[in-house]
């Protein structure tokens, strides 16, 4: 009996230590820099409102989030995308970062999120998540400017003096 616990007990740490190694560097977000003729964030606000919570920090910043509820249901947990927009007045432009975030029993809660861009992971979400950044940037009468992948925790919004080192 104790050899068979002890094999349980090992095998539920590794699937742990797996679990764990997985869900580190699952942080990334979708990061958009527009070119825009005035500030949009009014306009945004007003036509998310029906489906995104709109968060207005100041008259340059505004933080959307949508939740997903079926998603959420079959996860077991929390998921939302997430779409902050910054309005830099002396250069016309405006900057997006945009992510989808889950909360999973599957991963203990441990948060994860994901970028819009073309990739394996999350597959299936990312045309929804496009589909809402298409959203924004029409809202916005927004042309883009740079678009690319990076991590979650990166500085935003981003300086001006660092290039974005972006692709279109």
């Amino acid at each position: 009996m104790v050899h068979k616990t002890e094999r349980i007990v090992m095998l539920t740490r590794l699937m742990l230590i797996v679990l764990l190694i997985g869900t580190f560097g699952c942080s990334s977000a979708t990061y958009i820099r527009a070119k825009v003729t005035e500030n949009p964030l009014d306009r945004v606000a007003q036509q998310a409102q029906e489906d995104w919570t709109v968060q207005r920090i100041d008259a340059n910043t505004l933080e959307l989030s949508d939740a997903w509820p079926i998603h959420s249901i079959f996860a077991l947990g929390y998921s939302a995308s997430y779409a902050n927009l910054s309005y830099n007045a002396a250069d016309s432009v405006l900057d997006i970062r945009y992510y989808f975030q889950s909360n999973q029993l599957g991963l203990l809660f441990i948060p994860f999120s994901l970028d819009a861009e073309p990739g394996f992971m999350g597959g299936a979400l990312k045309p929804i998540m496009n589909d809402q950044i298409k959203d924004i940037l029409r809202w916005s009468d927004a042309s883009v400017l740079s678009r690319r992948a990076g991590d979650k925790s990166e500085t935003f919004p981003p300086k001006n003096d660092v290039s974005p080192g972006s692709r279109n």
